[in-house]
């Protein structure tokens, strides 16, 4: 019994070992120092409570060994207490191993749903681009071909079926430019021109170059810009390209004769700038914000939760903005409107024209 009692200290303490013995003891009614020989159950105890230790195979020889009153040598438990901490060791480099597993399966997951989404948005983004497409050149032929069987027609109907003509084509060339810009941007065959300039200028000259499409809308567009210049190389064209998509998408989505759209330009500390874009629309969908500055992302009209546009906007905005050094980000609540604001920081690069 004291044999017993000695092994168990040795591995899981006097105090713990003292507390098993006891509350087998109360349990039985028993006397342990009465006890000359270990019965079976004590046996199968002190192995339950050693293999926590040892495991499970070296606590039962080490228990039958004691209980028939042979000795055990200090080197005996020194080789099983070594064997002891090297299956802790690999049984804990197995528990990391399985979480790392079970991450990188986690990953993977979300990787492939990912992917998935990706898969469904480029799908919905051929779908709307045939339709885009198809949409102005069937305009373009049916009233060509009006022209054509009817020499004769009335010179202010030829005037508007020729200005039709023109807008469509005009649509048309937008469509196809956005797809080879952003296949420019991606692939970096992009030419970029930067140069000191206005940006007071640049953002004045955007809100003129929208300035019907806004008011045939009945939509407001208000300037909040610095009374004085706002010098900072950029890339012009690129620019005004960020510029006139976001304010066509403001415009767009925000309610006739209501709407309101502020074009803001707010010149930081460091030397760059802030822009934003307000307006006081329907606002966009939680769950478009992860994905909306994605390509063949598109946001629903309010109305009729078709999709608008071709879904290439705002991936080539945020494409630009990256390459001009500065970040782009969207704020927006259902109901409350959006303000899409980027930044354009003072290029570190000393390559610029003053042309």
């Amino acid at each position: 019994m004291k044999a017993l009692q000695d092994l168990l200290k040795r591995f899981v303490g006097e105090e713990r070992a003292q507390q098993a013995f006891q509350q087998y003891a109360q349990a039985r009614g028993l006397d342990m120092g009465q006890m000359r020989e270990a019965d079976g159950e004590l046996i199968l105890m002190c192995e339950r409570l050693l293999a926590g230790s040892i495991g499970t195979a070296s606590a039962r020889i080490m228990v039958s060994n004691v209980a028939r009153g042979n000795v055990v040598r200090l080197e005996d438990v020194m080789e099983i207490l070594d064997e002891a901490s090297q299956v802790i060791t690999y049984s804990q480099q197995l528990e990391a191993k399985s979480r790392e597993l079970e991450a990188a399966t986690a990953e993977l997951r979300a990787a492939n749903a990912q992917l998935q989404q990706l898969d469904r948005m480029k799908d919905d983004f051929i779908s709307t681009v045939t339709h885009e497409l198809r949409t102005p050149l069937t305009s373009i032929r049916s009233f060509a071909e009006i022209l054509h069987d009817h020499p004769d027609l009335e010179t202010a109907k030829r005037q508007e079926f020729l200005g039709i003509i023109i807008s469509e084509s005009e649509r048309l060339t937008r469509l196809i430019n956005q797809v080879l810009d952003l296949a420019k941007l991606e692939s970096g065959a992009m030419r970029w021109y930067i140069r000191r300039l206005d940006l007071v200028e640049i953002l004045t000259e955007a809100a003129a170059a929208m300035g019907q499409l806004f008011r045939d809308k009945k939509v407001d567009l208000t300037l909040a810009l610095p009374a004085q210049p706002v010098w900072l190389p950029t890339d012009r064209d690129r620019l005004m390209q960020v510029l006139i998509n976001l304010l066509s998408n403001a415009v767009k989505f925000t309610p006739p004769d209501t709407g309101q759209v502020v074009l803001r330009l707010t010149p930081m500390a460091d030397g760059g700038v802030q822009v934003a874009v307000e307006d006081n629309g329907p606002g966009i969908p939680a769950e478009a914000l992860p994905t909306l500055f994605e390509k063949f992302c598109q946001v629903g009209d309010a109305l009729t939760d078709k999709p608008e546009g071709t879904g290439l906007g705002l991936a080539i905005c945020k494409n630009i903005v990256q390459r001009l050094g500065g970040r782009i980000w969207v704020e927006t609540e259902p109901g409350q409107g959006s303000r899409f604001m980027f930044t354009l920081p003072v290029p570190r690069s000393p390559e610029v024209s003053d042309d």
